[in-house]
């Protein structure tokens, strides 16, 4: 079952020992294994960081985003890592993308040949380091359509005689929902066959959204006669797709349909649904300064707000750890229950209710309880509240959480 992690700050400073202490207890409580970092070519992260979240069991992932024109400076710098226990450093960014390329080489011949010539050296640092070969995350479609890039990178690898890098190879990838619902392309091209390149057709789905391992593991898999690791650098729901409007409404809409699909995700997780080569699912974006930006993406926003899938995700890491006793996170609380306040909310035939998340919203800000869906994760809160009428969660719920010892008390969302 992959694991889950964030994609940190968007810059390369936020790496002292103040901000180790302020995230990284955030982190494990929101059960966080991964963590995205950007790196440079000229210094690497401080060490101590990268042992801090070591020791708390939080796997690195350090991403550069250029690709060097020195390789000695590029060996030093992954050879400390390596020094360090960092196992994965990502060397390049979208390069099916024409703004990643001198605009004199972009449109010139055998751009896949002139590529592979540059990063088989890298691989080669990246190994000698003791660290993993990895294969840059394209962007979902660009500029280079990406499937079409990656099956022409791993032919052009096969062509020189270099097949036998394909079957080391771990390949990152980002996981954006690009606004679709999470199940947008399961089944990859198999299951679409009529999805073709550049195109938007009508009941076709492709690649561009978070089911695009299932493409790439098509392609793959085809090339290296098995799967190979897939490393997620960043992925999920981005607030910024929904929330370009400034008018709070239009915000909170954003941030409730940002907590569903995130719970989409995380259910499929729950349920075991995800390839087992894909190693985890870092979800963009954990914080970011008040000036970038891209600070309206942001799970933990600058003016100290957090958006409700927070609350979804810590619920959803008390469960695994409830599950997984060796694993846990939380304690209990001194009446021995596991939550403190749990907000019920109802589940329906044909689903969740995008509705009552959206009326919930102000109550989870104002009163930040663990919040969700299931009836017996609310058996073991102190305090339930139930958000909905006795039609939506029966008195018969009700006296049943007042048996198991919750004290109960249920909440009305109003209509506008």
């Amino acid at each position: 079952m992959p694991t889950l992690g964030f994609h940190y700050f968007p810059d390369d400073v936020h790496y002292r020992a103040a901000d180790l202490h302020v995230w990284l207890p955030e982190l494990k409580a929101l059960g966080a294994r991964w963590l995205t970092l950007l790196g440079s070519l000229t210094r690497a992260v401080p060490e101590p960081f990268i042992t801090g979240c070591k020791q708390a069991d939080i796997e690195p992932i350090i991403h550069i985003h250029t690709l060097p024109a020195n390789l000695a400076a590029l060996t030093s710098v992954l050879e400390t890592y390596g020094r360090w226990g960092v196992r994965y450093v990502v060397i390049g960014h979208e390069l099916n993308m024409r703004a990643q390329w001198p605009a004199a080489e972009w449109g010139q011949p055998n751009l896949i040949e002139r590529l592979i010539e540059r990063l088989t050296p890298v691989w080669e640092a990246q190994k000698a380091a003791g660290l993993e070969m990895i294969f840059p995350a394209l962007r979902a479609g660009g500029d280079y359509w990406d499937t079409a890039f990656l099956e022409a990178a791993l032919a052009a690898l096969q062509r020189q005689g270099r097949g036998e890098l394909i079957q080391q190879l771990t390949f990152a990838v980002n996981l954006y929902t690009e606004g679709k619902p999470a199940n947008w392309g399961a089944g990859g091209l198999h299951a679409w066959p009529t999805a073709r390149p550049y195109a938007n057709l009508p009941n076709t789905q492709d690649q561009r959204g978070f089911h695009l391992f299932d493409w790439y593991n098509e392609i793959i898999t085809a090339r290296a006669g098995q799967a190979r690791p897939l490393l997620c650098l960043a992925g999920g729901p981005r607030l910024g797709e929904a929330a370009q409007n400034s008018e709070n409404s239009a915000k909170a809409n954003a941030a409730v349909r940002h907590a569903s699909v995130t719970q989409e995700i995380l259910s499929l997780v729950e349920a075991n649904r995800l390839p087992t080569n894909l190693l985890n699912v870092n979800f963009w974006l954990l914080a970011a300064e008040a000036d970038s930006p891209i600070a309206r993406e942001a799970w933990y926003q600058p003016d100290g707000t957090q958006v409700p899938a927070v609350t979804a995700l810590k619920q959803f890491a008390q469960r695994r750890a409830a599950k997984n006793p060796r694993a846990k996170i939380f304690s209990k609380t001194p009446t021995g229950k596991l939550f403190a306040h749990y907000l019920l909310l109802p589940t329906f035939e044909w689903g969740l209710s995008e509705w009552h998340w959206q009326k919930a919203l102000e109550y989870v800000k104002r009163h930040q309880p663990t919040c969700g869906f299931s009836q017996e994760e609310a058996a073991q809160a102190e305090r339930v509240t139930l958000f909905g009428n006795e039609q939506s969660l029966s008195l018969e719920l009700e006296q049943k959480l007042q048996k198991a010892g919750c004290e109960v008390e249920r909440v009305l969302p109003l209509a506008e």
